[in-house]
């Protein structure tokens, strides 16, 4: 085997298209022929089992699962520096053992990764297997080892494992080369979309010229993020796309891909033991042509599946019952891809789009409304977001490996989402939105938008209502968002509509541009009959914003029923309010102390009847579809808007 002696040319390739060719030249450095005592005691006595990569018959890589009998660290020892020795037994469907029979005598490449779920670390390596003593499913392999190198730790989602030999592999779906027109199974569809871990194979292939500098090798690494950071294509039910996450700009993953157009993908359902194998033709993206698939992402993988392998109940360790993944903290929010978006649902803006600050009305010390003036007339639905992108204002991320006090800000692109408040009054669009946002704690965006309304009202309190001539501009990169009445077909052409809105806090902000739409007579679709249900620990400072809204529309087309929920006194009710009802429309306004309760959703008229709206935190939305759920109101039916920014 050769020593390892530079880049080879897929791995330059995508550091160059990324921007990283520079201070990564030498980076090559830092892969070992050999590997260090640490990780030699790691891969011998922390580890339960460990992903390979080999190739098959077509030179196709795939990823497997290799571990001992007994599920637990020991299968592996390290005689010396450049060796592993394995005692592995395999199971049905992996396709470990068919590879290695394919390679008939030659060699085997191999590489593999050994990662240690409940602490995050983790090593790789690569090398051939030398030796192999096969009986039945069981195999003694002798890996030589020319490559090593620790690995970054970033988006290991931490579990507790187990060991659980009582397995009983069984493959549900083997299909080794899927037809041009064909598609995954919804099943193996579902399960992709679920997981929030990938084991990820590669290869390259070395010209002759090179292959004792730069030596052919395979590669294994890990991917992970939220469930569902992986997206599965809708129209052809089969192209993975695979987010890049910043790292450590080694690029030998992508690096591979570049060069051979081949990756592998296999995930694992730690609860059930369940694995699925993929491999396919891949390609690397970025910038337009990555964002134009994932709006938002400047890297990705697309991987076309050309086989598939599913086995139950293989994994011979499980995570501990009574226990839930630690998400890495790393992890960016779930981006889908433009073609999973409704149609309608979004619109992209040029670069050159720029949007100017006009105004400024302060609410509480973290709750403000900004104003925006664009240059062109643009349009929205009440409820949409727009997509705005501060790195003017605030800067480009420098790049950082790590940042343990605020790993949020390693995958910061400055770009930020927030739902418009007010509405597009016109048919000919409108040149100005505004945007209810709150302070978030060491928030670079929002503390900058804050830092500058505090010091206009403390040293300019004169332009707090229209301050151009400070010229403080982003760019406006979209329009986006289904969360609009307007949107659901249920809901047009209709004399009445019926709808439950239910708001944690600021998520009220998209029903205050709904309801701004039914109060200016914007909806063009009949009468509404609204219950909006607030739960709110600031009913001081979000009543009067929905009490403003109602001071300054009258219409026939709107009878809402508004409960504030809240732990705090809420505050005394307009002079034009008598009794609970609002003077000269069919409103009523009802105060509770305490949160949303079953009590209320068993009074609301028709509940089952009615779209239900919801908006707020995470924990908001899960106790209300348990309280939903509990009515009979199927969390399908529910129509969801994303709180996370």
């Amino acid at each position: 085997m050769g020593i390892l002696q530079g880049w080879h040319h897929g791995e330059r390739a995508i550091q160059r298209k990324l921007g990283f060719d520079g201070p990564m030249s030498q980076a090559y450095t830092w892969i070992d022929g050999e590997m260090p005592e640490q990780h030699r005691i790691f891969h011998t006595t922390r580890l339960p089992f460990i992903p390979m990569t080999t190739l098959d018959a077509s030179g196709r890589p795939w990823s497997s699962i290799v571990a001992g009998p007994s599920g637990k660290p020991g299968f592996v020892t390290s005689p010396n520096w450049d060796l592993l020795e394995m005692d592995i037994r395999t199971w049905d469907g992996d396709p470990f053992a068919g590879n290695i029979a394919a390679a008939g005598g030659n060699e085997i490449l191999t590489a593999g990764i050994g990662i240690e779920l409940s602490t995050r670390r983790r090593n790789k390596f690569a090398g051939r297997i030398s030796k192999i003593q096969q009986d039945g499913r069981a195999y003694k392999l002798r890996v030589e080892v020319n490559q090593a190198i620790g690995n970054c730790p970033k988006y290991i989602n931490i579990r507790e494992l187990d060991p659980f030999p009582e397995t009983s592999p069984a493959v549900a779906y083997e299909r080794l080369a899927m037809n041009e027109d064909e598609r995954l199974p919804e099943e193996l569809i579902a399960f992709i979309r679920k997981s929030d871990t990938v084991f990820l194979g590669t290869t390259y292939k070395a010209p002759k010229e090179v292959e004792m500098r730069l030596p052919s090798h395979v590669g294994q690494n890990q991917r992970g993020g939220r469930p569902g950071f992986m997206r599965v294509k809708p129209s052809d039910g089969r192209s993975i796309v695979l987010p890049d996450f910043s790292g450590n700009r080694l690029m030998t993953s992508l690096g591979n891909i570049e060069a051979s157009h081949l990756a592998a993908l296999t995930m694992v359902d730690f609860v059930t033991g369940d694995i699925l194998y993929l491999t396919g033709n891949a390609q690397n993206l970025v910038g337009a042509e990555a964002q134009a698939i994932m709006p938002r992402q400047n890297a990705l993988t697309d991987i076309r599946v050309t086989g598939y392998i599913f086995v139950h109940n293989a994994l011979p360790v499980r995570q501990r019952p009574d226990t839930e993944p630690e998400r890495s903290p790393y992890s960016p929010p779930i981006r889908p891809l433009i073609e999973e978006t409704p149609e309608g649902t979004i619109a992209q803006f040029d670069k050159d789009s720029i949007v100017t600050f006009i105004r400024v009305r302060i609410h509480s010390d973290d709750l403000a409304t900004f104003t925006f003036e664009t240059a062109q007339p643009i349009h929205f639905k009440p409820g949409q977001t727009a997509v705005l992108d501060f790195t003017d204002l605030v800067g480009a991320q420098q790049y950082a490996h790590m940042a343990p006090m605020k790993p949020t800000s390693i995958n910061d692109d400055r770009i930020r989402t927030w739902t418009i408040s007010s509405i597009d009054a016109s048919s000919d669009g409108t040149k100005t939105f505004d945007l209810t946002m709150r302070e978030k704690p060491g928030g670079l965006v929002t503390g900058a938008l804050f830092m500058i309304a505090r010091t206009l009202v403390t040293k300019r309190p004169e332009l707090l209502e229209d301050f151009r001539s400070v010229d403080l501009r982003v760019k406006l990169v979209g329009i986006a968002g289904s969360f609009t009445f307007v949107n659901h077909p249920q809901e047009t052409s209709v004399a009445r509509h019926s709808a439950l809105w239910l708001a944690g806090g600021i998520g009220v902000t998209p029903f205050m541009s709904m309801m701004k739409a039914i109060m200016q007579d914007k909806t063009h679709s009949g009468e509404w009959d609204i219950v909006l249900g607030l739960a709110t620990r600031e009913p001081e400072v979000l009543l009067p914003l929905l009490t403003d809204i109602l001071d300054r529309g009258r219409t026939s087309k709107l009878k809402l029923h508004l409960h504030v929920f809240s732990n705090r006194p809420v505050p005394s009710l307009p002079e034009k309010i008598q009794d609970g009802t609002y003077e000269g429309l069919d409103v009523a306004i009802i105060r509770h102390n305490g949160r949303i309760n079953d009590m209320f959703l068993e009074e609301v008229e028709e509940l089952t009847g009615r779209t239900t709206y919801m908006c707020g935190p995470e924990e908001f939305e899960r106790k209300m579809l348990d309280l939903l759920g509990a009515r009979g109101v199927s969390n399908n039916a529910v129509v969801r808007e994303s709180f996370e920014y």
